[in-house]
């Protein structure tokens, strides 16, 4: 049987709004949306600040061992006025898994020093 283009696209568009139907599909692409929204980049305006690339890193260390990792680097090193802030937060079990993306590795920071916090900073120009 031959089949038409405006059969297949007919086919695929119901097939799609089945699955947006099914709250499990629901379920997975609000666990996927969360899971990627855990880091971003975004475009800054680098007007006086050229040649620099700024790095602030933060920790956060729960009671029971677990971590939240933060990192924001704010990129300058180009030859334009505009240039990127990209950031994200890692955060690790009690056990020192990895459960998210983004950030960085603080678990050092947070051993044998629970309820505690803390932040860093590195900036480098490179002309």
């Amino acid at each position: 049987r031959q089949v038409f283009q405006g059969d297949l696209t007919r086919n695929i568009l119901f097939r799609l709004r089945m699955m947006m139907l099914n709250p499990l599909y629901l379920l997975l692409c609000s666990a996927w949306f969360v899971a990627i929204s855990e880091s971003s980049v975004i475009t800054i305006n680098c007007t006086g600040q050229r040649g620099r690339v700024k790095t602030v890193e933060t920790w956060t260390c729960d009671r029971n061992g677990g971590s939240e990792c933060g990192s924001s680097i704010e990129d300058c090193s180009g030859f334009g006025e505009e240039g990127s802030l990209s950031g994200g937060t890692a955060y690790y079990d009690p056990n020192g898994e990895y459960r998210s993306t983004g950030g960085w590795d603080c678990r050092s920071k947070c051993r044998g020093r629970p309820r505690t916090s803390g932040s860093q900073q590195k900036t480098v120009f490179f002309y």
